[in-house]
């Protein structure tokens, strides 16, 4: 491999071999997962592709924290590309979701009590829509899961320091939030209001989430990758994708402006999404990942110099990270160690391994070759075309941000590798 001679890839190497100490509490976290294909509703047409974006929601989050835990029913095609990952779930159901938050809170609570700060991911995947009384729910595999649900069960009697909420479906964003006309008896509004603003994120400054919807929205699935769009952009930002500054950390807002720059080429309304991602009251730059943690993954760096449209797939043909890279800006992916990797581009591909934790390569070292794909079908044309057509780096970062009026992340700055 060349030398990697670029000041964030330095300190990128720094940060993997552990030189870099903190005073900060260690952050220990754990993710809970639910994916599900069905639906309450006989009018929702089964999903095809939730369970497979929990199994690959699992795979990013499992090297990452103390435990992920993954409640799902995966079929035969999403078990044959995940071998072993079957005999870990459970049925997502309320039970089962119940019992796993008891455990994990046990978990969290000890933490706190050494003085660790413990995270919780929640993540769901699947069909949802908006209740009669304007508040959403999502399907769980023996019936529904509402939002009163989700603060009562999950977020009030969490021992989290930080909640991460990662929602993928349908009128997503109700979920989470009141906001929209009731569609109940005039008579009744005040009493649904006074209800529901009980149940209001504002109430609980430690939450964030990440939703795919802002508004009574239908979710996309891609066909060509076996995913949900949102979901596939959210786990490629979370990769290392959306690090605009290179310190290893991505923030909401660092999320926020990748999925706009992913989607902003969109022209068909079919595919454009139109999200919702807020970050924790309590500490607007809290990151929703830290590479500099220890974890079990290994790392791709890409240079400055390399750009365009690039994406990595594994040796399965599952694809794990996309993204449009601006030329001037460097860029590290953590990613599941002990398998064979792609970085491939249009018509071009270049092969890699990554066979233990902590190995790093240096993409500008690759061999490419041709290579070629296909996609039919309109919408599948839109997303293959138009998806990450825009590049992603600090200029799309800082203009996106000073148009939302918004503060962005710490400039990049020159590591401190002396001794």
């Amino acid at each position: 491999m060349r030398p990697l001679r670029c000041a964030p890839v330095a300190l990128w190497v720094s940060l993997l071999v552990g030189t870099t100490a903190s005073a900060a509490p260690e952050r220990v976290a754990y993710a809970l997962i639910l994916a599900n294909n069905a639906s309450t509703d006989p009018k929702q047409a089964p999903l095809r592709f939730a369970d497979d974006d929990g199994a690959r929601y699992y795979e990013l989050f499992a090297p990452r924290t103390q435990e992920t835990v993954l409640l799902s029913v995966l079929d035969e095609d999403t078990q044959a590309l995940h071998p072993g990952l079957a005999g870990k779930t459970r049925p997502p159901t309320r039970t089962a979701l119940q019992e796993t938050l008891g455990r994990l809170n046990a978990r969290m609570a000890e933490d706190r009590a050494r003085g660790a700060n413990p995270v919780l991911y929640f993540i769901f995947t699947g069909h949802g829509k908006r209740g009669p009384a304007g508040e959403g729910t999502v399907s769980l595999l023996d019936g529904t899961f509402s939002r009163t649900d989700l603060y009562e069960k999950v977020i009030s009697p969490s021992s989290a320091a930080f909640i991460h909420l990662i929602v993928d479906a349908c009128d997503s964003y109700f979920f989470v939030n009141s906001r929209g006309a009731l569609p109940v008896a005039p008579a009744q509004v005040e009493a649904v209001k006074g209800l529901l603003a009980t149940r209001e994120l504002a109430r609980y400054p430690h939450v964030g989430a990440v939703l795919s919807t802002t508004r009574e929205q239908e979710s996309h699935e891609w066909s060509a990758i076996g995913s949900g769009v949102f979901s596939h952009q959210v786990r490629s930002a979370l990769s290392g994708a959306a690090d605009v500054n290179a310190d290893g950390r991505v923030e909401y807002s660092e999320l926020r402006a990748f999925v706009a720059a992913a989607n902003q080429g969109v022209d068909d309304v079919r595919g454009r999404l139109d999200v919702s991602i807020q970050p924790p009251a309590l500490d607007r730059s809290a990151a929703l990942v830290d590479l500099g943690d220890r974890t079990r993954l290994g790392f791709l760096l890409l240079p400055t110099g390399l750009e365009g449209r690039l994406w990595v797939e594994d040796t399965r043909g599952l694809r794990v990270a996309e993204f449009h890279k601006e030329r001037e800006r460097s860029v590290v992916l953590g990613l599941p160690s002990g398998r064979g990797y792609f970085l491939r581009a249009s018509g071009r591909e270049a092969p890699y391994q990554l066979s233990r934790e902590g190995a790093v390569v240096d993409a500008g070292s690759l061999a490419w070759r041709d290579n070629a794909f296909a996609a039919r079908g309109a919408v599948q044309d839109a997303f293959r075309d138009r998806l990450f057509s825009v590049p992603f780096g600090p200029r799309f970062y800082n203009g996106y941000m000073a148009s939302l009026g918004l503060t962005p992340v710490a400039p990049e700055q020159e590591p401190d590798l002396s001794p």
